[in-house]
């Protein structure tokens, strides 16, 4: 089935549609597991924010090693998130099939950016699958555990993880819809999780409270990153008011 996915991924999400594997471990490559150790977990991080400093010019004396270290581990969670949300997503919709991504058996490797460049899962069993494939995979084996250890390392908000990855399911979603709300009943189960089709699933799914009310679509909750040298803010999406807001 991974093999698959590649070919089914919009255009405009090619950038993280292929970065779920099954081939076998090279060298660099670890369990997500190593990351419940704040050594291994510190050692990602600061390789991620070497090498974003370096990109970004950083500036005006500051540096990523004293910048803030929760705003650096969330904007690290934006380039994690649709490394694994934007093919679960696209197998779930496309294929009626979830990936085998819980937290305590993926494998990952990381490219020179310090990023995720892919998560090596094992070979699905067809006969085990799940009949009504749905989010629990994705929200419950794997995204709240590893919400949890960031929280636990580094004292970053879970309502701000959430919001990063409610973001890109949105994102996703919509690319995958081709940018309308489907109609029931040809709406997937994630979609009707995330209130693209209303439902009592909506209140209950912690991805669809990514977005505040109202007409402007602006996130719940700020990612940070604005507290970040040299990093762009994520401009009219952002609900906090500050100077780099119109960057």
């Amino acid at each position: 089935m991974i093999d698959r996915i590649a070919a089914l991924v919009p255009p405009s999400l090619q950038a993280f549609g292929c970065r779920i594997a099954t081939t076998p471990s090279r060298p660099g490559t670890r369990p997500l597991s190593v990351l419940t150790g704040k050594a291994a977990f510190d050692e990602v991080v600061d390789g991620f924010g070497r090498a974003y400093g370096k990109a970004a010019g950083e500036g005006q004396g500051e540096t990523f090693e004293t910048a803030d270290r929760r705003a650096l581990v969330s904007l690290w969670t934006q380039y994690y998130l649709p490394a694994l949300i934007v093919p679960y997503f696209t197998a779930l919709s496309r294929l009626g099939r979830a990936l085998p991504i819980g937290f305590d058996r993926v494998h990952f490797e990381l490219d020179e950016a310090g990023t995720v460049s892919r998560f090596i899962v094992a070979e699905e069993d067809a006969s085990r699958a799940d009949p009504e494939p749905g989010l629990d995979p994705l929200i419950e084996g794997h995204l709240r555990p590893f919400f949890d250890l960031c929280h636990a390392h580094y004292g970053l908000s879970r309502h701000v993880l959430w919001c990063n990855a409610g973001v890109t399911a949105d994102v996703a979603l919509r690319a995958l819809s081709g940018g309308a709300v489907p109609e029931p009943p040809l709406a997937s189960r994630a979609e009707a999780c995330l209130g693209r089709c209303g439902g009592d699933a909506f209140g209950r799914c912690p991805l669809a409270k990514a977005f505040s009310g109202g007409e402007e679509r602006r996130r719940r909750v700020c990612c940070m990153r604005y507290r970040l040298p040299g990093v762009p803010s994520c401009g009219a999406l952002c609900p906090v008011d500050h100077p780099k807001a119109s960057c």
